[in-house]
């Protein structure tokens, strides 16, 4: 259950994080809704196995 709250507490700096690092890192402005979610998911997902197999 730890790991549902985790997920949702993370998915929103995932996005920004990675929003900014394409746009201003890589200077890619267009298109990247899509990628952000997914890679956004990932890292929300990733984090809430991480939190609930501790």
């Amino acid at each position: 259950m730890a790991g549902f709250f985790v997920s949702v507490i993370i998915y929103p700096f995932a996005v920004y994080g990675l929003r900014r690092f394409f746009t201003e890192r890589l200077g890619m402005e267009n298109n990247i809704g899509f990628l952000v979610f997914l890679l956004a998911s990932v890292v929300s997902w990733l984090a809430a196995e991480a939190v609930g197999r501790l």
